[in-house]
């Protein structure tokens, strides 16, 4: 009787300490306490259903709107900030040709907005209208050349490189490159190189890029890992 009262005991304890882990209600607690049944009953209501998972086929619920409810509110009440989201709703449906005019309608009551000039200039580029992609990216990143974690100046080097001009995008590239001081943006600017038949200039950038980068703390090493990974496979390509 002593060794099975024992048993209970540790089976207790083990789950309330497993009910802490999982942040459990406090009723949970309580329900524990009742010899014998409390520790099944935590078995059968928390640790199986978890266990077992949502039901099968069953649908994840989500929070975000769709395309049509999105749609309806600008309809109801055409802000602009309902534009924006209306506008980006689309972008990341692939409908950049609607997703400009949404943008388009939000310059209108905001001239110079930065995050509809984005929008806009991301619509223009996806739409493979490039030459607008630089005129509209131009005015942001000349006003903010950071915007975005520097998103707008790539985006806007993309745009140069798809209008066919390759030397303002290598500009622009080196320009990111220096400012940011990231190891993603020197890779980038060594890939242009590379289009560009540069492979001597590809290869002193890889080279500087990847001594600054192994002269970095651990901490900061492991965190662009991915980037340092890319930039030795292209150098080893370049020297091959």
């Amino acid at each position: 009787m002593v060794v099975l009262g024992c048993t209970a005991l540790a089976f207790t304890a083990w789950f309330a300490v497993d009910a802490l882990r999982r942040g459990a209600h406090a009723v949970w607690f309580l329900v524990l306490l009742v010899p014998f049944g409390g520790p099944l009953l935590y078995v059968m209501a928390v640790r199986l259903r978890e266990a077992e998972g949502p039901a099968a086929g069953a649908a994840e619920p989500s929070d975000e709107p769709t395309l049509e409810q999105i749609a309806s509110e600008v309809e109801r009440s055409p802000s602009f900030n309902n534009r924006m989201r209306m506008g980006w709703a689309l972008v990341e449906h692939a409908q950049p040709t609607r997703a400009r005019c949404y943008f388009e309608r939000a310059l209108s009551t905001h001239p110079g907005d930065k995050d509809a000039l984005y929008g806009l200039g991301i619509s223009q580029l996806e739409q493979g209208a490039a030459a607008e992609a630089v005129e509209t990216l131009s005015r942001l990143v000349e006003r903010r050349f950071a915007y975005g974690d520097f998103d707008a100046a790539m985006a806007l080097c993309e745009a140069h490189i798809g209008a066919g001009q390759d030397d303002r995008a290598a500009e622009l590239l080196e320009a990111v490159a220096q400012a940011s001081g990231r190891l993603e943006h020197q890779v980038a600017l060594a890939r242009h190189h590379v289009r560009l038949s540069k492979r001597t200039e590809a290869q002193d950038v890889l080279r500087g890029a990847l001594a600054r980068f192994d002269a970095l703390p651990d901490f900061m090493r492991q965190r662009n890992g991915a980037a340092a990974t890319e930039a030795r496979r292209l150098l080893r390509m370049l020297q091959s």
